[in-house]
């Protein structure tokens, strides 16, 4: 990975972050910034400092790609999601981490407060609640392929392989849908 600095208008070379063996499927700074984890497809997820070219953590244990990383609203943890079907949530302070199998492979994660939300190639969302209990399943309309989560964290966009991008409005945590072709 390469880090840039913008700088009066053009970007400099600020830093290459090592560790990773193949490509990067997903990268997110922390909140602070001051953290950067990825997700790649040597099967690991890689935490590091911003200023640090050498992973402080490299978390392994899925058998296929990952295919999301996420920090997660709780302190000190941060979700994983991969093609080999578990979402692990990892307590980065005690080298824990606790897995659940899903149906389907997990394409994206969000972490809004309080709860985890995957998106799956099943066409299905599913939320989590912070002990990695499923507290509901969404359906979409193709398979899911990404996920975001407004600011104020009310509302969900999904895009899928069926050309929409789907708003959820998280309040009511209900099946409808506004839907953008």
């Amino acid at each position: 990975l390469t880090s840039l600095l913008m700088s009066s208008g053009s970007l400099t070379h600020r830093a290459t972050l090592d560790g990773s063996t193949e490509g990067i499927t997903c990268i997110e700074f922390s909140a602070t910034g001051r953290r950067i984890l990825a997700a790649s497809y040597d099967k690991s997820a890689l935490l590091w400092q911003r200023d640090e070219p050498v992973p402080k953590l490299t978390l392994t244990g899925h058998r296929r790609k990952v295919t999301a990383a996420r920090f997660s609203t709780l302190p000190h943890q941060v979700v994983t999601g991969s093609a080999d079907r578990t979402i692990r949530q990892w307590d980065l302070h005690r080298a824990a981490v606790q897995v659940v199998e899903v149906a389907s492979y997990c394409s994206d994660l969000v972490c809004p407060e309080n709860c985890i939300i995957s998106g799956h190639y099943d066409c299905k969302i599913r939320v989590w609640d912070t002990t990695i209990s499923c507290a509901q399943e969404l359906p979409a309309q193709g398979k899911v392929t990404s996920l975001d989560v407004s600011a104020d964290q009310r509302q969900l966009l999904s895009c899928c392989r069926d050309d929409c991008l789907q708003l959820v409005d998280l309040r009511r945590w209900s099946n409808d849908r506004l839907c953008f072709r």
